[in-house]
């Protein structure tokens, strides 16, 4: 009783925890760098964290459009063949400057180089690279509502950290806001990567270009502004962005009192994390913005109409994207992504303000769906029904997906499906094996009762419908077989009991192997007869394929079952088998009390005619017309044997035999096509000349029962031609 109490508890309590932990992670996921990740439960949540955000990658990378392509931006890339040709990487500083050159001549309003410059140019006379490209620098700066930028990187460290703000970039500062103190966290600026004075002080503009990967090794999020000794200094993107709008549609940084802050664009904003981080929302990668090589760029004439098409007014990027660069980074829309392309998406977001919906809206929406889903989860369970709890889940799933994607996920929320998901899943798992623990020593008790009187399909199909464990039976169209040993009698009286026992069980016991291992039913054994059949309680596609294989591995068998009988002195078995297919009662049949699983019916009745019917032709493996129909023939050869009408029947059927392995007929193809010719003739009434070929049959096999029949019937109907009336081929059976 006290067990059952528990079992009662344990279903709400453990559906509770689970809807419990995944709350606390949607929460989390806002948390995730404030999570010590030493602890177990701090590695738990960073690793379903983990999940959440590549499963909503997944969902996103579905949806960019293949077919977008940026009008404010292009991408002149440096690439294996631009790597090729120059020869050297980095490349010599006049390279850039003939870059920046090209891109003056065909118009570019921004140039965004994610490029570095931390150490001077080695040269032996003549004028200095670096003062080639510092002038090729100041000269486009000098153009009017044209600006151009490079970059340099940051830290979390303050190791190798330059000790003093550098006063250049004080003209390359995002306007911003602070209602905090605190701001967002300190990063420095690393000395050993930033420009050289000749650079610096050229008049081009600055952009660090650092970005921080998350803890599993994705790159999503972008550091679009940081706080360097209180400071607000802008990244790449967005002072590439600042300088490509208007004054009046310039971004403002505004800092809350949590330390998190938003970039507004005019009344729109995109909200950052503490430590200036803020999420891409991506468009895609390479296929989504217009490229050209380096190299080809550089070769390009200067009227080329193309090329001005492509460059002018744009933000002309330059980086780098060929592998032997050494900038490739994991992202969400592809696995090996030139970094690049992060500063190009986060301008696009700046450009057409297509930022996320603030985090708290998405976990609002997260969390409504989550509890809606759990209550219905909820009341479904309740109703008992395991095909209700699935097809609950299933919608469940199907509706929230269908929701996120053409609606959510356009509109820009995040929302956290996996731990909406894991909630589902993780309830219907739990309801399943608590069901199944209540009822598995239910399953056992039956299992161990029948296991031992039905093949084991059988005891499978009970346990998933109990309802089919009652008396009555339902229409199936099966094949059934009957096996029988010839002169059974005689052969139990020269033995023991104990010998007879031993012989008959070892003989049942191979053949019962051979019906279960082809997906058989075992219906019941009559003395030294077995009944089986096939396409019932289970759908097995073609059963008289399966019935058919059961005979000839049956044969097959039969001759190491009677080298084993030599060996011990006693008899062989001799086996005649019949079988038949079509529609039959199949079901527990007998008392309320007592009862068994069976097959009845006239096509039954015709298989156990076929049966006794070998003895009479001679023949081991007799079928009907209705299982050949059924029959795949390619690697199957039959005779036809008769055109038979059973005791019992007024209509003729057509009796065929399988010609197993070791029938004089597999063993010889010439003695298999004589008969097919023979019983041609014979339907020919050709029955002298039928006659003579049934003779050849014979000279292969003189105690063919089959052959020596038909050609007496033969021999009769030449020598009294009047006696082959209409139904001269059937034959009337006038015993069982």
């Amino acid at each position: 009783m006290f067990k059952k109490y528990i079992l009662r508890a344990a279903r709400p309590l453990g559906i509770f925890l689970i809807f419990a932990f995944s709350v606390a992670c949607i929460f989390a996921s806002l948390l995730l760098r404030d999570i010590d990740d030493s602890g177990f439960f701090g590695k738990l949540i960073h690793y379903t964290v983990s999940f959440d955000n590549r499963f909503y990658d997944a969902r996103m990378k579905d949806v960019i459009d293949p077919n977008f392509k940026s009008k404010e931006q292009v991408l002149v890339e440096i690439d294996n063949y631009s790597l090729d040709v120059i020869g050297v990487f980095p490349f010599p500083r006049t390279v850039y400057a003939n870059f920046i050159n090209k891109a003056k001549n065909f118009g570019a309003k921004v140039i965004a180089m994610d490029v570095l410059f931390p150490e001077e140019s080695l040269s032996c006379g003549g004028e200095s690279p670096d003062d080639v490209l510092s002038r090729a620098f100041t000269d486009f700066s000098k153009q009017e509502n044209r600006s151009i930028f490079f970059g340099y990187t940051v830290s979390g460290v303050s190791k190798g950290a330059m000790k003093e703000f550098p006063d250049t970039l004080y003209s390359f500062m995002p306007n911003s806001q602070s209602s905090s103190e605190s701001g967002f966290e300190q990063l420095y600026i690393e000395k050993f990567n930033f420009p050289i004075s000749t650079f610096a002080d050229s008049g081009a503009g600055l952009g660090y270009i650092t970005v921080f990967q998350d803890p599993d090794g994705i790159f999503r999020n972008y550091l679009i502004a940081a706080n360097v000794d209180n400071i607000y200094i802008g990244s790449l993107a967005l002072n590439a962005f600042d300088a490509y709008v208007k004054s009046e549609n310039r971004s403002m940084l505004k800092i809350q009192k949590d330390g998190e802050g938003s970039v507004y664009v005019g009344d729109d904003s995109m909200e950052t994390n503490s430590r200036g981080e803020t999420k891409v929302r991506w468009i895609g990668s390479k296929d989504q913005f217009p490229s050209i090589s380096l190299i080809d760029f550089l070769k390009a004439d200067d009227n080329d109409p193309k090329i001005r098409s492509l460059i002018e007014d744009k933000i002309v990027f330059l980086g780098s994207t060929g592998t032997g660069a050494h900038d490739l980074r994991p992202s969400p829309v592809d696995g090996a992504m030139p970094g690049v392309f992060m500063h190009m998406n986060t301008i696009h977001m700046l450009l057409h303000k297509y930022f996320y919906k603030p985090a708290d809206q998405s976990v609002q929406y997260s969390l409504i769906l989550l509890i809606i889903g759990s209550i219905m989860f909820w009341a479904a369970s309740r109703l008992g029904y395991a095909s209700i709890d699935l097809i609950t889940l299933f919608i469940l799933i199907a509706a929230s997906f269908y929701l996120d994607r053409v609606y959510f996920m356009p509109e820009g929320y995040e929302l956290k499906l996996f731990y909406c998901y894991f909630c589902f899943i993780a309830s219907y798992s739990w309801n399943t094996f608590l069901n199944f623990s209540e009822a598995n020593k239910e399953k056992k008790q039956v299992r161990g009762t029948f296991a031992r009187y039905v093949a084991p399909t059988i005891v499978d199909e009970m346990l998933k419908d109990p309802e089919k464990l009652v008396v009555g039976g339902f229409r199936r169209d099966i094949t059934c077989l009957f096996s029988d040993v010839r002169d059974f009698t005689s052969i139990s009286e020269g033995l023991s009991p104990v010998e007879l026992a031993q012989s008959l069980n070892m003989y049942m016991g191979k053949m019962t192997d051979i019906v279960f291992e082809t997906r058989g039913t075992l219906d019941k054994y009559i003395g030294d007869a077995i009944v089986a059949f096939w396409g019932a309680p289970l759908e097995i596609g073609n059963h008289a394929q399966y019935a058919i294989e059961a005979a000839l591995k049956m044969m097959d068998t039969l001759p190491a079952i009677n080298e084993e009988f030599r060996r011990l002195g006693r008899p062989e078995f001799l086996v005649g088998i019949g079988l038949n297919s079509g529609e039959c009662n199949v079901g527990n049949m007998g008392s309320s009390r007592i009862f068994s699983y069976t097959a009845l019916g006239d096509n039954m009745n015709l298989g156990a005619r076929l049966e006794s019917l070998c003895k009479h032709y001679g023949t081991q493996i007799l079928i009907s017309e209705y299982t050949l129909k059924r029959l795949d023939t390619k690697n199957i050869k039959y005779r036809t044997i008769d055109n038979v009408i059973v005791k019992g029947k007024t209509t003729p059927v057509l009796v065929y035999e399988v010609i197993h392995s070791h029938h004089f007929m597999a063993l010889s193809d010439e003695a298999y096509q004589a008969y097919l010719a023979a019983h041609a003739a014979f339907l020919q009434r050709n029955f002298q000349e039928a006659a003579a070929m049934f003779g050849k049959v014979l000279t292969f096999n003189e105690n063919d029962k089959s052959s020596k029949r038909f050609k007496a019937i033969c021999e009769n109907f030449a020598a009294h031609p009047d006696l082959a009336g209409e139904n001269f081929s059937v034959t009337v059976m006038t015993e069982k």
